[in-house]
């Protein structure tokens, strides 16, 4: 019986970065001029965190991307309410972000217009227990 020695001794290549996404505020980088990139869990933070701070129909041809919690600010007095809001965003960012899995909302209620968000996940191949902490107020 032969052993194949070609097939056991490949070795894989694996980038060390498995998410790169870049700046939303295009900055250059300081050396090289190109756009910043970020990766890694920042680069599925910032995912997560525009997710949920975009309003649907806000973003050509994609009406319905976004968590459009700045639509629900003045209407979050109840816990009804409430878990709509945490249900909407929970199936948001499992729709519109494959790299992440574990996903839990927790929305308190501070002020009459003004909400406490905590958004905690896990990465898929990566750190698990990733949060997002945000006040979210209402502007006008």
């Amino acid at each position: 019986m032969a052993i194949d020695i070609t097939t056991t001794s490949k070795k894989t290549a694996v980038s060390e970065t498995a998410y790169s996404d870049l700046d939303v505020h295009f900055k250059r980088h300081p050396n090289t001029g190109d756009v910043v990139v970020r990766k890694d869990a920042d680069a599925v933070k910032r995912a997560v965190r525009n997710i949920i701070l975009t309003n649907t129909y806000e973003r050509p041809f994609k009406p319905g991307f976004g968590g459009s919690i700045r639509d629900l600010l003045f209407e979050l007095n109840t816990d009804r309410k409430l878990r709509k809001a945490k249900n909407r965003l929970k199936s948001m960012i499992e729709l519109f972000e494959p790299r992440v899995s574990n996903v839990r909302v927790g929305i308190n209620s501070i002020d009459a217009n003004e909400i406490a968000l905590e958004v905690n996940y896990s990465i898929r191949n990566g750190l698990p227990n990733q949060s997002i902490d945000m006040t979210l107020t209402r502007a006008r």
